[in-house]
């Protein structure tokens, strides 16, 4: 090791920043691509070879670089996109920082044709190494095109790093997929090892590209997002809760044109879709931003894929409300398909549960009338300063006065004595099959549950102890009593939080507990959310406390393991106090429901029918589960040959 202090040779600088700025091969079409998108080229190709380690070619039909100024531009730190500090703050193209081609060229063979618009001639030179080899005058037609050959050819150990041809390709797959969502103006192509991959006509539509990456399944189950406010607007899709990832992969966000990873907009995306997707689902959203550049800092990281918000409350909401609102439309109309083979694949595509098709048994099995499960009148304190509790809330809900239907009784339901004695199957949602089957997503397009179509349904009877059969018009419907009631009784607890009236058990004898030091300090900080849920707590002195009352609809949970995991659950900075109160209620409500293979009374059917069409998602249980799918009469003529 080197024991006195000296200067690097240039060389050696610009390797050193390239490992940020050139990353691997998908580093490279980025930067070139976004170089192309700057100079207004509406027409791009992308060529790749050896997942890009091989050959990188990208040629544009951009303004091109004047030949005077060719070399300048290999230079680090050089740059036409902005030129003192101050236009950090308006920055309104892609790159800016003046790092790519110097970087790039310090570990790569790189040659360049390039013309513009006002020169018969154009340029054609050659860097390798950060050495210049060629600087001449050639024909060329408008703009530029980059050939990059042997990527880290003079670093082995950079290019040791690098996953298979076939891993790097896909990398560049996935960044032209987002830079062609991003300008959906802008033709582009992209061809791996000869073999066409991805091709768009630069239409400006972002729907068909969308369909031409994604395919019908997800094109088909889009809702338009359009929302303007204070300057600022969001625009794209957001698929409907039917069409879900395991991961984040499908929220894809732009910002002024820009391909964005940033946690605050994924979390209003997911938090738009709360109450109707599946836990550990994420939704497929494709969302673009376009704001005044000087609320928006691109500067953060030399990939530029992060951004700060000058006020990040705003954009939360903006980009929360339009994605709500999108999905919760009511005169939303679907798009007609444009021939007949194209409605069967989307009914093919979008099947997700499959009915056994046999008529329903005639007579039901009634069981006696049961006690209101929820009790009215106790006072309680909510923690009314966080504001994600208050968005929470903010749904409307039932009123907690139980529903009266005609007949008796008149009263909801209240889960089994005994709930350990049976099971619930709460992913009884079956594989799909390649048929028409019922479609759980369609239920959100024509709002037929809501109250004023109440007196059209018609209740069937009760197959297996578990779903209700219905029929609507020309619909036939099947929904899942304990999604149902659990729904139900979930949006009762959350209303009666709302509206400050907690609902408490008293313990005899009371449940002594010793906290440890740092529960003490979660216990102080979120008191409010645990009176909120309806404990009664009181200080022994030191670290004893007493729990006097607990929530009332525990049912079969243990009040001290509630208790000591909200304090746990809290403890975790990710976790917040209103999140915490919603994972809770609907813990609590999935106990309390009337479970599978547990016959209903008509009556008590229709009751809760009733009060779950005043909802405002009727559609799924809190947990993301549907409460109820549908198949048309056309659908079982076609299941019973009755036509073809």
């Amino acid at each position: 090791m080197l024991s006195h202090i000296h200067i690097l040779d240039e060389q050696t600088i610009d390797q050193i920043a390239a490992g940020e700025v050139v990353e691997r091969p998908v580093s490279v079409v980025k930067e070139l691509v976004e170089n192309a998108l700057d100079a207004g080229a509406d027409s791009i190709s992308v060529e790749i070879e050896g997942g890009g380690m091989d050959l990188i070619r990208i040629t544009d039909n951009g303004r091109g670089i004047p030949a005077d100024q060719v070399q300048l531009a290999f230079f680090r730190h050089a740059t036409s996109k902005i030129e003192t500090a101050r236009d950090l703050f308006s920055i309104t193209s892609l790159g800016f920082r003046g790092e790519a081609l110097s970087s790039i060229s310090s570990v790569a063979k790189v040659d360049v044709v390039t013309r513009t618009a006002d020169s018969l001639s154009g340029w054609h030179y050659v860097i390798e190494g950060g050495t210049e080899l060629i600087s001449e005058e050639a024909g060329a037609p408008l703009g530029t095109c980059f050939t990059v050959r042997d990527l880290f050819y003079n670093t082995p150990v950079r290019r040791g790093f690098m996953k298979s041809p076939q891993t790097e390709a896909s990398y560049i797959v996935t960044l032209m997929e987002h830079l062609s969502l991003s300008r959906p103006g802008v033709a582009m192509r992209l061809t791996v090892e000869g073999k066409l991959r991805l091709q768009t006509s630069g239409s400006y539509s972002l729907k068909d590209i969308i369909y031409s990456l994604f395919g019908r399944e997800v094109a088909s189950h889009l809702r338009p997002v359009d929302l303007e406010k204070d300057g600022m607007r969001v625009e794209g899709y957001a698929g409907e809760p039917s069409i879900n990832r395991g991961n984040r992969g499908g929220e894809l966000l732009f910002v002024n044109g820009r391909f964005v990873k940033s946690p605050l907009l994924m979390k209003a995306i997911e938090q738009a879709y709360h109450g109707l997707a599946m836990q550990h689902k994420f939704p497929v959203a494709v969302l673009r931003l376009t704001m005044p550049p000087e609320l928006v800092d691109v500067n953060v990281h030399p990939q530029k894929t992060e951004v700060r918000f000058r006020d990040e409350k705003i954009v939360f909401d903006l980009v929360y409300r339009g994605v709500r609102d999108a999905l919760f439309a009511r005169d939303l109309i679907p798009e007609p398909e444009k021939d007949e083979e194209a409605k069967q694949e989307k009914r093919t595509a979008a099947a997700d549960i499959p009915v056994r098709p046999e008529a329903p048994k005639p007579a039901v099995s009634y069981a006696p009338p049961r006690p209101d499960t929820f009790r009215e009148t106790v006072d309680y304190r909510v923690d009314a300063d966080r504001r994600l509790l208050d968005q929470i809330l903010a749904a409307p809900g039932p009123s907690v006065s139980a529903i009266s239907p005609d007949a008796s009784p008149a009263a909801p339901l209240t889960p089994p004595a005994s709930p350990g004695n049976r099971t619930t199957d709460l992913s009884a949602t079956p594989a799909p099959v390649p048929v028409e089957s019922p479609v759980q997503a369609t239920l959100f397009e024509e709002k037929i549950l809501s109250p004023e179509k109440e007196s059209s349904f018609r209740l069937i009877g009760q197959v297996f102890d578990t779903y209700w059969l219905m029929e609507y018009g020309d619909w036939f419907l099947l929904a899942d009593q304990h999604a149902v009631h659990e729904k139900i009784l979930y949006e009762r607890t959350m209303r009666s939080l709302k509206d400050k009236q907690a609902t408490t058990q008293q313990l005899m004898p009371p449940l002594v507990l010793s906290l440890s030091a740092a529960q003490q300090e979660v216990l102080r900080r979120f008191e409010s959310s645990f009176t909120a849920l309806g404990f009664e707590i009181e200080s022994l002195g030191g670290r004893e406390i007493r729990l006097d009352g607990v929530p009332d609809n525990l049912f079969s949970l243990s009040a001290k393991d509630l208790f000591l995991d909200m304090l746990d659950e809290l403890s975790e900075e990710r976790v917040t106090a209103p999140s915490m109160i919603d994972e809770k209620v609907a813990l609590m409500s999935c106990k309390a429901a009337v479970k599978g293979n547990d016959p209903l009374a008509h009556e008590e059917a229709e009751a809760l029918l009733k009060e779950l069409l005043k909802l405002e998602n009727p559609y799924t249980c809190p947990h993301g589960r549907p409460t109820m799918i549908r198949m048309s009469k056309t659908d079982l003529e076609k299941k019973f040959k009755r036509i073809v």
